[in-house]
């Protein structure tokens, strides 16, 4: 029985509650701007790359432990220890990982000084995030290739070396102008960094590296001398 489920890492068991089933989610939804064209039949469709947020619909029922005011208040407080993106894990899927935000806690009537079951609900990121995205991959020749089992991915990759140089993934080259031990590229945020230090005015890129679905290479020329990547990979 698929019954556990955590929030950054708390457990849904410490705080007495327990599903009744799986999660439900929602399916993604592709993100698309419309446009008529004059004297043309339907609407112009483009796909914006993007997909809108998906819904989590979760059936629960408390373990008793004592006063119904006090169970409720406990399964409230785990809801909502946090706001903002938290990370949700449930035993039914133990590969993979969500971004979600608690919508809604534990409403319920008071029956028989018992909690009646009830519904959390919460607003995820449509992303699927599996959780070998999270290990590192140290590459230490220029030509080392990746294989993207889901969607187009922004990793996140740490270069080292000195001096200028280039490094290509998914076909877009960023130029580092002048590396001093290591600078990390953040290709979801298009940032670049070291430490706390901002290292943008450092690099040239057009456009973030990528990391495509199926294989790809990694290649890097000039002063650097290996490069770690955690590649976020995810699906829908």
């Amino acid at each position: 029985r698929r019954d556990a489920f955590w929030l950054d890492g708390e457990s849904a068991g410490a705080a007495g509650l327990r599903l009744q089933e799986p999660i439900r989610f929602s399916a993604p939804r592709p993100r698309y701007e419309t446009a008529e064209i004059p004297g043309r039949s339907g609407l112009l469709q483009r796909f914006e790359g993007a997909f809108d947020n998906v819904t989590g619909t979760a059936r629960c029922f408390a373990l008793e432990r004592g006063r119904v005011e006090t169970a409720l208040a406990a399964v409230n407080r785990w809801c909502f220890a946090a706001f903002g993106y938290r990370r949700l894990e449930t035993e039914d899927e133990p590969e993979i990982y969500r971004l979600a935000v608690v919508t809604s806690g534990a409403e319920t009537e008071l029956r028989m000084r018992t909690l009646a079951p009830f519904t959390l609900t919460f607003d995820c990121k449509p992303q699927r995030y599996l959780k070998s995205g999270e290990r590192a991959a140290a590459l230490t020749a220029s030509g080392a290739r990746l294989v993207n089992p889901g969607m187009e991915a922004r990793p996140l990759i740490t270069v080292y070396g000195s001096g200028a140089g280039t490094l290509t993934a998914g076909g877009r080259t960023v130029q580092l102008k002048s590396l001093d031990g290591w600078l990390t590229l953040d290709c979801d945020l298009q940032n670049a960094y070291k430490g706390t230090q901002n290292k943008n005015n450092t690099i040239f890129a057009p456009e973030f590296p990528v990391l495509p679905p199926g294989e790809s290479a990694v290649t890097w020329t000039g002063g650097v001398t290996r490069v770690e990547i955690i590649p976020r990979w995810w699906t829908l």
